[in-house]
């Protein structure tokens, strides 16, 4: 034998006969063959099962035997190994008993006066056993596999080289709520992963997977629930022989155990552990990260410094677990007096910074300071102690005080302590100028507040004259302040202050009466024409109790709704497009006429304007300024006049200073004018001895 001749293996054959002889006869006749084998026989029951302990290759047995049946032979080996060859090697075999012993599993039958037929049945059937046992060995791994798979808590899924499904195992299932193999056929990779990360999966992944055979990576899962499971993710893929993909294996791992650890040592690293506030370093990296947009905006960031006032008297009396039950109670009402974007962090001890970022103006600076004061004006409670907190706070800008993180913290650092010198609950800007501003914001407003009590307000009066009879068929409403000390004060410097300090509702309140209570007057005297119109603000427009006030003015003064216009801006509406309509349409219903102001400043969808319930447009003065001279503005004043006579509003141009002016929106068939050309605002005395008058053109 050479070396590369490979030995045969020595078969291990059970005959199972009650003649020795034929046994022997059986077994001569194969090794005459060629087949290398050793041998036993076995003649009853017993001695065929206690045989079966050992391992056969082969079994041959007689079909009718005295003392045994060869189709219980049959039963008992098959119990044993349903894979092992078993032949019928007899001479009283019939056909259909022959038939039968095939149908229970025999492989094969041959009579003993036709053994030539018997080696190629043995070689045959010895080669489908050797093949049968590998392909159960393989199925048998493969369950083994498959129990594995659906054992483990990892998502394992299946996918062809497209993205389909093919296989999902019981993890898989459960995480994505699936219950059947139906449910899971057809489903693809935007089934499993988010939008995106499925994008990246077909775009980028399934393409290196191919070239480099695996990834891995860390992304999310989108669960059943709806929610998203953090999981590391491996990717595999199969190739077949000719090295085409095959399918693609997933692997995923639920990570949010370590997801939350790592978040919560990277919240100790970044938070102060009694507050629960950013510590200096957060606050460091979003301020690089705010002065970085505020760059990019042309916008401005504040720097506030705070230091408690008086805390180490208060330590020092109550205890230091006392004035840390204080700090925390702080740190909870700076946080919610601020915008969810704003940063509040503790510096350290009792000092607190507050970041406020994406800011118009500087001048924005004094609504936060005014936000703070308001925080504190109650006291805080620490056990059955009441204690009011005050702080010296010193404020540094972008870009006017600094344009980097240490010197805009260095700057408001100083102006904190400025402020502290000066006495308890001082602020101090850390340029002198804006302390001034600051003042004089505040200071206003005090004033403000002092105006409504004391009846300071005014409402002057504005005609809306008919270009075709020359009559006043409007009068607008507007907004004055007579202040005791600095006189008539303009809308521009008190509106504004108005709105963000939140005194608009109240004082808007009282203008719509004002001028309820003005048509009644002219009423009484004999003017029943004239309607009467009153800004509402955006802050106005949206306060859930607009109707109520509208109705309860209507109804003390008795006021026609049909005379009452309540002019909101075109950019008002479309902010909310469908609230806007809801509210708009509450108040036709309630008969009260509204007008679209400022007029061709916005951006309006027609569509949306064709379904407000409104009466008027006013060309905003702006386009009527230069009308004789700008062919720009002369064509959006006409486009203007002709769509509201389209839509069946009536339109109303403000700002008319010139005859020129008058002329051409006459010509154009402009219903009505309103400005300086004919009367300024006047108050409403005056405004009696203009209702009688008509213009003639």
């Amino acid at each position: 034998m050479t070396q590369s001749e490979t030995p045969t293996p020595l078969l291990h054959v059970l005959i199972i006969e009650d003649v020795e002889n034929d046994a022997l006869l059986l077994a001569d006749f194969l090794q005459a063959g060629g087949l290398k084998f050793d041998w036993e026989y076995v003649d009853t029951e017993a001695t065929l099962t206690a045989a079966l302990q050992s391992p056969w290759d082969i079994i041959f047995s007689d079909f009718s035997m005295p003392n045994f049946s060869g189709t219980r032979a049959l039963e008992l080996v098959r119990r044993y190994d349903p894979d092992i060859p078993f032949i019928f090697v007899s001479g009283t075999i019939g056909e259909e008993a022959a038939v039968e012993a095939m149908k229970r599993g025999a492989q094969d039958f041959v009579m003993k006066g036709q053994l030539a037929r018997l080696l190629p049945s043995v070689e045959r059937e010895l080669r489908d056993a050797r093949t049968c046992r590998e392909r159960r060995q393989v199925e048998a791994a493969r369950n083994r596999l498959a129990a594995v798979l659906e054992a483990t808590p990892d998502l394992v899924a299946i996918h062809a080289p497209d993205g389909r499904l093919r296989y999902l195992n019981g993890a898989g299932r459960r995480l994505l709520g699936l219950d059947t193999q139906q449910q899971i056929e057809g489903r693809g990779m935007q089934d499993i992963f988010p939008e995106d990360m499925a994008q990246q999966l077909i775009v980028d992944v399934i393409p290196h997977v191919r070239k480099h055979h695996s990834w891995s990576g860390e992304t999310v899962l989108q669960i059943a629930e709806g929610d998203e499971l953090p999981v590391s993710l491996v990717v595999l893929a199969r190739h077949n022989p000719q090295g085409e993909l095959e399918d693609l294996s997933i692997i995923a791992r639920d990570i949010s155990e370590r997801k939350r650890f790592e978040a919560e040592l990277q919240h100790r690293a970044t938070h102060d552990t009694l507050t629960s506030l950013p510590n200096r370093y957060f606050l460091i990296d979003h301020m690089t990260s705010a002065l970085e947009r505020a760059r990019r905006h042309d916008s401005c960031v504040a720097v506030l410094f705070l230091d408690l006032d008086n805390f180490k008297r208060i330590n020092d009396t109550l205890g230091h677990a006392a004035g840390d039950a204080l700090l925390q109670q702080v740190a909870q009402r700076l946080t919610g007096c601020l915008r969810p974007n704003d940063t509040v962090a503790r510096h350290g001890g009792d000092e607190f910074t507050i970041m406020v970022d994406d800011l118009s103006g500087v001048d924005n600076t004094v609504v936060v300071l005014r936000k703070l004061h308001a925080a504190f004006e109650s006291p805080v409670n620490i056990g059955l102690h009441k204690v009011y907190v005050t702080f010296s706070t010193g404020i540094a800008l972008y870009p006017h005080d600094g344009e980097n993180v240490e010197d805009l913290l260095r700057h408001a650092d100083t102006a904190m302590y400025q402020s502290k010198s000066s006495g308890l609950n001082q602020y101090r800007f850390y340029a002198p100028r804006m302390n001034a501003r600051g003042h004089e914001y505040l200071a206003m407003e005090s004033d403000l507040r002092q105006a409504l009590e004391q009846e300071q307000f005014r409402l002057h009066c504005q005609p809306q004259v008919s270009l075709r009879g020359g009559e006043i068929v409007g009068i607008e409403g507007l907004i004055r302040w007579q202040h005791p000390q600095r006189g008539l004060v303009s809308p521009a410097d008190f509106v504004p202050l108005l709105e963000t300090s939140g005194l608009i509702i109240p004082v808007g309140e009282w203008v719509l009466r004002q001028a309820c209570r003005l048509h009644r007057q002219w009423r009484e005297a004999g003017f029943h024409g004239p309607r009467i119109s009153v800004n509402v603000s955006a802050i106005q427009f949206n306060d859930r109790d607009l109707l109520d006030k509208v109705r309860r003015a209507l109804a003390e003064e008795q006021m026609p709704p049909g005379k009452l216009e309540l002019e909101i801006t075109e950019n008002m509406v479309m902010r909310d497009p469908l609230g806007a309509a809801e509210i708009l349409e509450a108040l036709h219903t309630l008969g009260v006429r509204t007008a679209i102001d400022d007029f061709g400043t916005g951006y309006s969808s027609l569509a949306y304007l064709k379904r407000f319930p409104v009466n008027v447009l006013k060309i905003d003065q702006t386009f009527v300024a230069d009308l004789g001279r700008d062919p720009g503005d002369e064509a959006i004043v006409e486009a203007s006049i002709s769509l509201a006579r389209k839509l069946g509003l009536e339109i109303v141009a403000e700002g008319v200073e010139t005859l020129e002016q008058l002329e051409f929106l006459r010509a154009r068939d402009c219903d009505l004018v309103q400005g300086y050309y004919l009367s300024k605002p006047v108050t409403d005395t005056a405004l009696v001895g203009l209702l009688p008058k008509v213009w003639r053109w």
